[in-house]
């Protein structure tokens, strides 16, 4: 078993090199599917693709160069955000998978496949019938919302754990299964289009969530929601299979919070097809997402880990030379 321990003076994480190899990809398909908007730039209108490409070009660079600095003698603040750093972009690079999922199938999508298998396996679409039959309810609607918006919290929070318990080499394992499941899913979701029920779905695509009274946390996502579009990632829910992979991490650290996460995971799965968000196979499809590819990424830990920690020792006899 390889054992990356601790660096005190430089070299390259395994998140490091994953991180910089999704932004390289995606400074790639941003090349090649340029249109995901358009930027007016010296009063010419370009793709965005074309300034999106270099940005996260630099990006993956700056990655790579985060190697070449000592944390031997680094504030704890700078080490945390050194070790955490790929959850910052979890979002924007959700949102970018999202853009170019556009492109790339030339504005179709999967959805109709999605919508005949939920019609087929409940003899409904429980997207429509969650909610309507339970929508009236400030209570219930409050609850889902909640769920909804809790999912942010458990990513934020839950990888934090294992630093705060001091296990370092786990938090360092965590980050980097977390960063290549970003590779593999935001990928995907670029080439496999799915825009979930409320943008399939006219009726509720025009709806919205004006219909849902609540709470603080239910105008708190109706007005998130109101500004943003989130169509083109539904398959398979980040929110169900990251809430699993978040339930792992806090169970390898503390395993009596397992209970509160296994709750919190049903009912973030509920919300997400209670706010027609995701088809139920979306849900489905999440959880044999995480079941299948999670334990495989924990495994090639190990010889990641070799991978890297050979390319430091290389850089570091080149450097000596």
């Amino acid at each position: 078993m390889t054992v990356v321990h601790e660096p005190k003076g430089r070299g390259l994480e395994v998140h490091d090199f994953l991180s910089a190899a999704l932004f390289f990809a995606f400074a790639l398909f941003s090349l090649l599917w340029p249109e995901t908007g358009r930027i007016s730039l010296a009063g010419r209108s370009i793709p965005r693709g074309f300034l999106a490409a270099p940005a996260l070009l630099l990006l993956g660079l700056a990655f790579l160069s985060l190697g070449r600095f000592s944390m031997e003698r680094a504030p704890g603040i700078v080490r945390f955000l050194r070790m955490f750093y790929p959850q910052a972009y979890f979002a924007f690079m959700f949102l970018e998978s999202i853009l170019l999922s556009a492109p790339v199938g030339m504005g179709a999508s999967h959805d109709a496949l999605f919508a005949r298998l939920d019609l087929a396996i409940f003899g409904f679409q429980p997207s429509r019938e969650f909610s309507a039959a339970l929508g009236s309810i400030p209570a219930v609607n409050e609850l889902m919302f909640g769920a909804y918006f809790s999912f942010f919290l458990v990513l934020t929070l839950t990888p934090w754990l294992a630093w705060f318990k001091g296990d370092k080499e786990e938090c360092r394992k965590q980050m980097a299964v977390f960063s290549a499941y970003m590779c593999i899913v935001f990928v995907f979701y670029v080439f496999f289009r799915v825009m979930g029920p409320k943008y399939y779905f006219a009726d509720l695509k025009v709806q919205r969530y004006g219909q849902f009274a609540g709470g603080f946390f239910t105008n708190l996502l109706k007005g998130i929601f109101d500004g943003m579009t989130l169509s083109g990632s539904a398959f398979p829910s980040s929110h169900v299979a990251v809430s699993l992979l978040m339930t792992l991490f806090a169970w390898r650290s503390y395993k009596f919070l397992l209970p509160f996460y296994i709750v919190l995971d049903l009912l973030i799965a509920a919300s997400t097809v209670y706010l027609y968000a995701h088809w139920a196979a979306d849900v489905t499809g999440a959880v044999f997402t995480a079941i299948i590819l999670l334990p495989l990424l924990f495994k090639a830990h190990a010889p990641a880990a070799g991978f890297v920690a050979r390319l430091n020792m290389a850089a570091s006899g080149s450097g000596a030379a």
